[in-house]
């Protein structure tokens, strides 16, 4: 080992506390780098791995009844490679154990399994459908498990109004339901919602569609428009109340899963940037400090024989190493914390194999962004050393030149005590490196709070969702839109406390160029069981004409108040009307167009129809009902609020928790490097000054104030600039992790605030500790000998 090596290394030593603190912010950093990229690249190797092998459709269509003909007919169209016709229904089950009644989607696949069929099944356990027994059905994974269900058990139906016993023989997965979600949900609910997939035959019989199909799916050929190819299916199926035609991007569930990567990619960015920026700044401090007080040693090191390259990276050394240590440390902490993410987004997305991959890519580029970090950092300590002469260096530092500041005027000097002058005085003569260390310190206050920010606003999600917006029991959706007068039946069931009907209907809007497929939804009123609120929880009034759009929707199609809206109904007589926009509403879920019924009903053109009933029931009657709705006919699926609410919340805990304590154990790392190295070099600068105050009298503790109260000081200022920074840091978070799925309101607790406060004073305290020790153990008589 070189001369120059003993000495880093004895340094290093003696300067552990510091070096291990550089080392934890940028393992930090380096593990949510890595951590996140082979997050985002895991999931996206899984969906192209699993879409791929079981053959997932690229576009989609849903009619209402079409001749099996027209299968070969679309394959013939130019561009399509294959072509796949189903029959698709919604029933409802009675599950075993289970007292309200469940949804289930019942998908038709062919008798005979084939290697070329479209979103194939995998099966995890049991078999495949056995040719000759309709009864028999493969049902979703997440449904069996989270009913305690298995190949083998039995479960009733009603189909087309007739009841009737499935036996599940397997359980599997497909790369459509990747998030398995009932239609017109947003969030999972697996014990009460299920796919199913039966023999064709068998589904054809229960349902009367003998020779025909009401979707869909289809692949393309290489280089083949999916524009064009989705405008000659609109065309061809027009006559048979086709839905409209969409690709891939619009399917419920890829989306889902599109968003998620997206969401990774963007955390990607911001969060290791906050912690290398930390390091670059405390690897700085450390290193000007080194330099500042080894004058005399880098002298005489220039006068052996040492070059100035070679004495440039000796110093360089004590950036690299600690930074090289929190490399290594922050690869292995994200390759595990990688995959423990993917263990958790295994209870959200149901992939038939999610695979977990590290690249050599992220651990170059991680190894790649520490090593600049420390470069930049001690850049300008190792040039101060390197360009220091040999004469100079030999002499002390030239004494700062002190001139007379506010805190000097005599009428201030009573009113403050020494101590605080002095607390004071440094700060206001060294302004930048206070400043400085404010911002650091802020930073990690901004993260405190920008992790908890995500919980505030599922928080509001959830109050604006389940409690505000929704106060219906039971969504009672139909399988064809009724009459008032048969819906009007369920109105009159015993237990039905209050009512209230709605209309959906699936149009195509048009303004200008821009056109986009969208449901309107009629309401009764805004104020009923289903309530207009916006992400702020304000109420909105539904016009009596006109059209009310989501604001996403309205900025999509280009449209402002007092705009003429082209609108096609896609079912029924497919007429053409023009709307006029009466206003926009800013939504959390999804996008949506409401409407006043009676003027949607005028503008379809028919005497009326409902899809669907809120009800709100009594309690005490609750079985009887949902034993009324297991046997109901016509009813396609039926939506517990109070069991969505209880399964999105059981689904996001573990997450929330998982991410919220990830980003405060990072957060306390970095507020307690920022302020335990500042105490140390405010100790190593000011140690001569603060045991001569100690031999003129003043006590442990006096000098204790003055050095941590600094610290204290800059600790509190910090505090509101990082609050501002946080809701900053907050508002980008919300920006960027919103899509046309949900977009997250920008809404804050007093407890987040609070929660953040605590942390860094806690933590502030518990390195002011570590430093007081050290300070406490100064040896009088040893400090005055050194030279300064």
């Amino acid at each position: 080992m070189t001369l120059l090596a003993k000495k880093m290394f004895r340094e290093l030593l003696h300067l552990k506390g510091q070096m291990v603190a550089v080392a934890a912010v940028v393992a930090c950093g380096i593990s949510v780098f890595v951590s996140m990229s082979s997050v985002k690249y895991s999931l996206e190797a899984s969906r192209e791995l699993y879409y791929s092998k079981y053959r997932f459709s690229e576009v989609f269509l849903q009619v209402k009844r079409a001749p099996e003909l027209y299968r070969e007919v679309v394959s013939r169209i130019p561009g399509v490679a294959s072509v796949s016709s189903r029959i698709v229904t919604d029933v409802t089950l009675d599950v075993p154990g289970l007292d309200e009644p469940a949804t289930g989607r019942l998908i038709s696949v062919p008798e005979h399994r084939t290697e070329t069929a479209l979103n194939d099944l995998f099966i995890e356990r049991g078999r495949y459908i056995v040719p000759g027994h309709p009864e028999e059905v493969i049902a979703s994974k997440p449904f069996l498990q989270a009913n305690g269900l298995s190949p083998g058990d039995r479960i009733s139906a009603v189909i087309n109004g007739r009841r009737k016993q499935l036996v599940i023989v397997g359980m599997g997965l497909s790369p459509e339901y990747i998030y398995e979600v009932q239609p017109g949900s947003f969030f999972p609910d697996k014990r009460r919602f299920g796919v199913f997939w039966m023999s064709r035959r068998a589904l054809e019989a229960a349902l009367d569609m003998s020779g025909a199909f009401n979707d869909l799916s289809l692949t393309l050929a290489h280089g083949a428009s999916e524009k064009d190819i989705i405008m000659r299916l609109d065309h061809m199926f027009r006559r048979y109340g086709s839905l409209g035609a969409y690709g891939r991007s619009e399917q419920l569930s890829d989306r889902f899963i599109v968003d998620e990567i997206k969401q990774v990619g963007i955390q990607i960015t911001f969060l290791p940037a906050v912690f290398l920026a930390v390091a670059i700044f405390l690897l700085n401090m450390v290193l000007r400090r080194i330099v500042a007080t080894q004058r005399d040693q880098i002298a005489v090191l220039k006068a052996m024989g040492f070059s100035n390259e070679e004495v440039g990276l000796h110093y360089l050394g004590f950036a690299m190493i600690p930074t090289a240590a929190g490399a290594v440390a922050g690869t292995l902490l994200g390759a595990w914390l990688g995959r423990e993410l993917m263990n958790i987004y295994a209870d959200f997305y149901n992939f038939a194999e999610l695979v977990y991959l590290f690249r050599a890519e992220d651990l170059v580029l991680s190894v790649l962004l520490s090593f600049a970090a420390a470069l930049i950092g001690a850049l300008g300590a190792v040039r101060s050393a390197v360009r220091l002469p040999p004469a100079e260096a030999m002499r002390p530092d030239s004494p700062v030149v002190y001139r007379k500041g506010v805190l000097d005027r005599p009428s201030l000097q009573k009113k403050i005590s020494v101590p605080a002058r002095i607390i004071l005085r440094n700060l206001e003569r060294r302004p930048w490196k206070a400043a400085l260390s404010v911002v650091m310190i802020s930073l990690a206050v901004a993260i405190l709070i920008a992790g908890r920010y995500t919980y505030d606003a599922v928080e509001r999600m959830v109050q604006v969702e389940f409690n505000e917006k929704h106060r219906e029991d039971v969504t009672v959706v139909f399988n064809d839109p009724m009459p008032p007068s048969v819906a009007y039946s369920v109105a009159s069931l015993p237990g039905v406390l209050e009512h209230e009907y709605y209309r959906e209907e699936p149009v195509s809007m048009r303004f200008a160029h821009r056109i986009r497929r969208q449901s309107v939804k009629g309401l009764q009123s805004a104020d009923g069981l289903q309530r207009l609120v916006d992400k702020r929880n304000r109420q909105v009034d539904l016009p009596t004409s006109g059209i009310l759009l989501t604001s996403d929707l309205a900025a999509i199609l280009g449209v402002r108040r007092g705009d003429t809206l082209g609108i096609e109904f896609l079912q029924g007589r497919q007429l053409r009307r023009d709307a006029r926009v009466a206003g926009t509403i800013d939504e959390i879920l999804g996008l949506s167009a409401y409407m006043h019924i009676r003027e949607l009903d005028s503008l379809a053109g028919d005497g009326g129809a409902f899809n669907a009933a809120y009800l709100r029931i009594d309690q005490t009657m609750a079985m009887e009902l949902y034993s009324e709705f297991k046997n109901m006919p016509g009813v396609g699926s039926i939506m517990m609020l109070k069991a969505l609410k209880e399964s999105f919340d059981e689904l996001i805990a573990e997450s929330m928790m998982t991410s919220t304590f990830i980003l405060t154990s990072f957060a306390c790392v970095l507020a307690f490097a920022v302020v335990y190295n500042g105490a140390r070099i405010s100790l190593s600068e000011r140690s001569r000054e603060l045991v001569s105050l100690r031999v003129l009298g003043m006590t442990r503790g006096e000098i204790s104030f003055i050095l941590l109260g600094e610290q204290a000081l800059l600790t509190l200022l910090a505090v509101p600039l990082g609050f501002l920074f946080g809701t900053g840091l907050s508002a980008l978070l919300a920006t960027g992790l919103s899509s046309e799925l949900y977009r997250l309101p920008l809404v804050f607790s007093a407890s987040n605030f609070l929660f953040a406060f605590a942390v860094v004073v806690l933590v502030s305290a518990v390195s002011a500790a570590a430093v007081r020790r050290r300070l406490v153990g100064l040896d009088l008589v040893e400090v005055l000998k050194t030279r300064e």
